[in-house]
């Protein structure tokens, strides 16, 4: 953020701007602002401070008459100045979200359980819930097995170590026999167990170039498969709550819902924003990539699972209760290990 200094006053007539805001979603008085956020000024006072603060680029004023909104300089002010770095729920809503976690998880196989993950994260923040699976790079091959679902439909379940399970389904060009199943299983088992997903990427292929038993296109297919894996894809995002976006104030505009939504629908996109971003990050409005996006807010935190990075987070619009959803966002990413585990 650009360095510019605030003088004390403006620092707390800012930081009552953004919360007031926050809470009503309209442009705010100076008379408003007085009366609700007890600042101990008159409303000259705050007045002649919000036009302080618009000068340098933190208030706008959305018409002639109207009050003032925060900038994105302001929410960036908030998040960086006036925000505890302890991401702490309010007393009680732990208690709420560990609940709701326990009750909407059920077990299942890791995309089941990251996509109700999504679901309670966007119900709970009210925002567009996101999990992005672990990244499987750094993941051990552990065993895979081979199960056919129809004629030409296999399911394919790869299990990495610390008991992470992937399936995925796979499309073959005639049908395999049981026995094909199980002895391109075992031999993959044996020749890949051990090593690191990145490693089989680039060497499956080599490793089973040599083999000479066993179904062509089936082993041709199962290896491409396993080379695929460890890349994040648009399968490894997770997306819920579209409702909860369409109901803020702010995307009553249809132009800026049909943005966004052409956004979530590509999720390619969202995987390459999301890849990067490790421990807590918090991008807003101007600073998000994607034109669609500079209307909203991105707060994410990542989360591991035996050595491989996920990332789970919310997208909302600029006015939203950053207190609450990262520390909400936080939590949330302290469980996902157990939970995927």
């Amino acid at each position: 953020m650009e360095n510019v200094a605030l003088s004390k006053r403006e620092r707390q007539v800012l930081q009552a701007l953004v919360k007031s805001y926050v809470a009503i979603g309209e442009p705010v008085a100076s008379r408003t602002l007085g009366k609700h956020e007890d600042l101990g000024i008159s409303s000259a006072t705050i007045r002649s401070t919000l036009a302080q603060l618009e000068e340098k680029g933190f208030v706008k004023q959305p018409h002639t008459s109207a009050g003032r909104v925060p900038a994105d300089k302001a929410y960036r002010f908030y998040v960086e100045q006036c925000m505890s770095n302890e991401y702490l729920l309010p007393e009680g809503e732990d208690a709420e979200l560990q609940w709701a976690l326990g009750a909407k998880l059920q077990e299942g196989n890791i995309d089941a359980i990251l996509g109700q993950l999504a679901k309670v994260v966007g119900d709970i923040s009210q925002q567009l819930g996101l999990v992005m699976a672990p990244r499987f790079e750094l993941g051990i091959f552990h065993k895979m097995e081979l199960v056919e679902l129809t004629e030409r439909r296999l399911l394919m379940v790869v299990t990495i170590d610390q008991g992470l399970v992937k399936s995925l389904t796979i499309e073959v060009d005639s049908r395999v026999s049981r026995g094909d199943l199980d002895l391109v299983s075992r031999l993959l088992n044996e020749r890949l167990h051990g090593l690191t997903m990145a490693e089989l990427r680039h060497s499956v292929r080599e490793r089973l170039q040599s083999v000479e038993v066993g179904n062509p296109q089936l082993l041709r297919v199962v290896s491409e498969e396993i080379e695929g894996m460890s890349q994040p894809s648009s399968a490894d995002l997770h997306v819920a709550g579209t409702s909860n976006i369409c109901l803020q104030p702010e995307f009553q505009d249809p132009f800026k819902v049909a943005g966004l939504m052409n956004l979530v629908e590509r999720k390619d996109v969202l995987v390459h924003l999301l890849q990067d971003r490790e421990g807590m990050v918090i991008t807003i409005g101007e600073e998000n990539i994607p034109r669609a996006m500079r209307v909203c807010s991105m707060v994410t935190a990542s989360y591991e699972v035996g050595g491989m990075v996920g990332v789970l987070g919310v997208i909302g619009p600029t006015r939203m209760p950053y207190s609450r959803v990262v520390a909400l966002v936080n939590y949330a990413a302290s469980r996902a290990a157990d939970l995927v585990s």
